[in-house]
Order: structure tokens, then sequence, then C-alpha cells
């Protein structure tokens, strides 16, 4: 995936994919080595994914409407409307994220 997105060429003998799978390698060692236990990384990427959804999203939707920067290909208002259940889904998630995590009990 980071071979298309970067414009890489895609060889298991490249020495950036080498790179990129040598520092995969050494975090999962050294998490593992850590004392740190999963269920505590996996918490916290819950919690990370939960809040920053809803702040790309609403950043995106930001962007989507600046006429400066996109001109006339700027969202439309049937866009908006989409891209706004799209944000409180997403914030409703968060919430669930959060609230799993933490036990809040909030609904």
């Amino acid at each position: 995936m980071a071979t298309g997105c970067l414009g890489w060429h895609s060889s298991l003998k490249s020495a950036r994919f080498r790179a990129v799978w040598s520092i995969v390698l050494v975090l999962g060692v050294l998490l593992s080595s850590s004392g740190l236990k999963p269920i505590q990384i996996i918490k916290f990427a819950q919690v990370a994914n939960g809040i920053l959804l809803p702040v790309i999203v609403g950043f995106l939707l930001w962007v989507m409407n600046r006429n400066t920067l996109l001109g006339t290909y700027k969202n439309s208002k049937v866009n908006n409307i989409f891209g706004g259940l799209i944000f409180l889904i997403s914030l409703l998630l968060a919430v669930a994220a959060i609230n799993k995590v933490f036990n809040l009990n909030v609904f």
C-alpha cells in the first residue's frame, strides 16, 4: 500500500521496502519487550482513533467548502448534508469508543 501511495517501486528486494519492514519489526520487538500489555496499546489506539476521526472529518468538510482552495469544485449543499451526517456519525462513534474504553456508561 505504501508503494502505491508514495510512488515507490514495488519489490521485496528494494531498500525502502526493507527499511519499512525493519522499522515495523523493531517497533514490534520494542513494544513487546517494554512490559506494556497489548490491551493497553489497543485501548490507546481506540481512544486516539475516536478523537481523531471527527477532527479529520471536520477538517475535510472545512477544506471542501473553501472557495479559495477548490473554486468551482467546492462542496454543494447536498454534499454538505451528507458530510454533516458523516461528521455526526463519526462523533457518535468517537463517544462510543471512548465510552467503551473508560466504561463511562454515557449511553
